[in-house]
């Protein structure tokens, strides 16, 4: 693997040598694998594979070996997420900072790893907006968010702007900004031809511009946690050093643990966290928590009120893909549940007679074909199931049943590959 020649000198400089090499011998290795299990799904579960916990995340989990994941389908039930082990950090600092419901941002959020990491973490009573600003992406965070099942989190397709005309104030907002991706380098080789000091500079200005414009949306004693997944400082230490400056905001100190080789700023005394590929197991991740100055308000419908008592009014101007179970549609004379319905952690999918099926016929249904259920399987629509694990829903008409599983969220492979059990139901 080859590098830039300026992200070769430049970083060496930031890190010194012995910092470096041993980041350059982690970018020329495989990287761990890692998953996060979703705690709303797998209280019926244990893991049945070889693994090892991730120190700073109570639900995650590193691998010994990559399964194909694509063909298991508790994944596509929600019961745990596909993520590198660095992102999971945002679990722990969420469980330092917040010890009350509150009201969180994602702003830049898909895939939606760090949102439903984040939900996982936030007490009882949170609601989480989970946003991102491009389209194709925000239908990826939609599907993720709703498999996850969590009805306490809105999904929405805006840009920092338009936040920040609306009526709302949060607690906490992460903004995991876009940059210019170094700690991608051995995951995807297009990150290295893509690079350049000149995107460097531009991702810096973009970041700070985001940061300012969503900054009216934080409450006054909030928590901003500004994270990117590169290693120059330009994009890490410079700029949130700047953003506290100009906004004016608080370093916040995160106690970690000496065994997690957590590497702290490199450019001052500020705290600050780097995970660094060779020294951490995970993939570059930098983070920083400020927290804006000022006395907390109460200025926004508090988190004990129930859902229903909120105003329209305080969601104008943004583009809600889904929050909770969306409604039916009828098509014909049949009214359809929302895939949303079958996979949300809440009760309401209980109106629907539950079958569970096989491997392979959850593959087959996973790929959106008609399937075959047993002759006592009722007719009518049906809530499909994988080892008592929603995965959406069916019209059984008899001699088969109508697959009603998201056109766009099926397995395109067909490939029928074995079975490699990630988790096992309880004995």
């Amino acid at each position: 693997m080859k590098f830039p020649e300026a992200f070769v000198t430049y970083t060496r400089g930031l890190m010194g040598n012995e910092l470096y090499s041993c980041l350059e011998q982690a970018l020329a290795s495989s990287p761990p694998i890692s998953i996060r299990l979703n705690p709303f799904k797998t209280a019926c579960f244990d893991m049945d594979i070889d693994y090892e916990p991730v120190g700073w995340c109570d639900q995650g989990v590193y691998l010994k070996d990559r399964p194909n994941f694509t063909f298991d389908p508790l994944l596509h039930c929600g019961a745990y997420y596909v993520q590198e082990a660095s992102s999971m950090f945002v679990a722990h600092v969420i469980r330092q900072l917040v010890r009350s419901p509150v009201h969180m941002l994602d702003l830049c959020a898909a895939p939606g790893g760090k949102s439903t990491c984040a939900m996982s973490a936030l007490p009882p009573g949170s609601v989480l907006f989970s946003n991102e600003p491009m389209q194709v992406r925000a239908r990826i965070l939609t599907e993720n968010i709703q498999k996850f099942g969590h009805p306490d989190i809105y999904v929405t397709n805006n840009y920092a702007r338009d936040y920040q005309k609306t009526r709302l104030k949060f607690d906490v907002i992460l903004a995991d900004v876009p940059c210019s991706g170094e700690g991608m380098f051995r995951k995807d080789e297009n990150a290295i031809e893509e690079w350049s000091p000149a995107n460097v500079e531009k991702c810096a200005r973009l970041q700070r511009e985001i940061v300012s414009d969503i900054w009216p949306c934080l409450n006054d004693g909030g928590y901003l946690i500004y994270s990117t997944c590169t290693f120059n400082a330009h994009e890490n230490e410079e700029n949130v050093n700047r953003i506290a400056q100009k906004l004016g905001a608080d370093f916040v100190s995160i106690p970690t643990k000496p065994e997690w080789n957590i590497t702290g700023s490199l450019t001052d005394n500020h705290p600050m966290y780097r995970f660094i590929p060779g020294k951490t197991r995970g993939e570059g991740l930098f983070l920083a928590v400020l927290r804006k100055r000022g006395t907390a308000e109460e200025v926004f419908p508090t988190p004990d009120k129930p859902l229903s008592a909120w105003k329209e009014k305080d969601l104008e101007g943004l583009r809600v893909l889904t929050h909770g179970i969306n409604a039916p549609q009828q098509k014909g004379k049949d009214l359809m549940p929302d895939i949303s319905m079958a996979l949300s952690i809440l009760p309401d999918k209980d109106r629907y007679t539950a079958v569970d099926i096989d491997y392979p016929t959850a593959i087959a249904y996973l790929r959106r074909e008609a399937i075959t259920l047993s002759p006592q399987a009722p007719r009518g629509i049906i809530l499909i199931t994988y080892q008592g694990q929603p995965l959406g829903f069916a019209k059984n008409i008899g001699n088969r049943a109508n697959n009603l599983f998201p056109q766009e969220w099926k397995i395109k492979s067909s490939h029928l590959q074995p079975l490699i059990p990630i988790l096992k139901i309880k004995s």
